[in-house]
């Protein structure tokens, strides 16, 4: 499972997010948990929570 889907199964993105997260991603080139940060969908700490 990739970061995204994790995070959209734990409720911490919707899937809506994520696919416009990994729209923006691809245009930067940025690593997806940063891109969802960036965009405001989820804080570093929830991001990072989710993921341990």
């Amino acid at each position: 499972m990739q970061v995204g889907e994790i995070l959209v199964s734990k409720g911490v993105i919707s899937p809506d997010q994520l696919k416009k997260a990994l729209e923006e991603q691809t245009k930067s080139g940025a690593r997806i948990g940063d891109v969802i940060v960036q965009l405001g969908f989820a804080s570093k700490d929830s991001v990072e929570g989710a993921l341990k």
